[in-house]
């Protein structure tokens, strides 16, 4: 298996984060209007921190609103600061628990902090929500890399069984860095193959690795996958 699961996971992760508005307009009161003069000055030189602080002196002036908590969550997030962001999103979600944003956000910032458990508890909370084979995917990764075979293998066949598997696309990133948008049924394939080859069923992985290849020819992944497993079995000795 090359780059295990987890590179695959981070970069269809980042690959479907989602934009989201900026705060509300401040009210007229002078305070508030300076933090959001603030606010907007430390966005345009992208710094992060700044942006962080002029949204507590907003929250405590102005009141905590829904949208600048909601904006607070995400700065967090792209200033690396993971947990607070959890924090913020777990508080909003109690106000707003369908909101797939937010479950998305958390979801992310677990696989960040490498939190595969609840990363999955999020996606599993996304797929049952969306019915999305985006969400089903990531769900299949993240109980893979759990060692929960029964259940990834069960969800595998799942999506190969949902027509909107042979349409959608996803970016994923290789070992070495490479990113590449390939058919979301090709990487459910590879998925496949890493399983059987985990469970020692080589010509199965062999097979599932071959099939992801015949629908995307250019999958490094998979190519890379099917290398290793042929290496693996020409090094073994002959059975007797």
């Amino acid at each position: 298996m090359r780059g295990g699961l987890w590179l695959l996971i981070l970069g269809i992760a980042l690959a479907q984060k989602k934009g989201r508005s900026a705060p509300p307009p401040a009210s007229s009161d002078t305070f508030p209007s300076i933090a959001v003069k603030v606010y907007q000055q430390a966005q345009r030189y992208g710094d992060v921190f700044t942006q962080i602080y002029a949204l507590h002196w907003r929250l405590a002036a102005e009141g905590a609103s829904f949208a600048l908590r909601d904006t607070l969550a995400q700065t967090y997030f792209q200033a690396g600061l993971f947990r607070q962001c959890i924090n913020v999103v777990e508080e909003l979600l109690r106000e707003n628990p369908r909101s797939t944003d937010l479950l998305e956000l958390r979801a992310l910032a677990y696989l960040y902090l490498q939190d595969q458990k609840n990363a999955l508890d999020a996606y599993e909370k996304l797929y049952e929500l969306t019915q999305s084979p985006l969400y089903l995917y990531q769900v299949i990764t993240l109980q893979f890399n759990l060692q929960r075979y029964g259940e990834c293998q069960a969800n595998i066949e799942r999506l190969l069984a949902t027509p909107e598997s042979e349409r959608l696309r996803i970016r994923i990133s290789t070992p070495d860095g490479q990113s590449q948008e390939v058919p979301l049924r090709a990487a459910a394939w590879n998925v496949r193959g890493v399983l059987l080859r985990t469970q020692k069923e080589h010509s199965r992985a062999k097979a599932a690795f071959e099939e992801a290849l015949k629908i995307y020819p250019d999958f490094l992944l998979a190519k890379g996958n099917l290398e290793d497993l042929q290496k693996e079995l020409s090094s073994q000795p002959p059975k007797k």
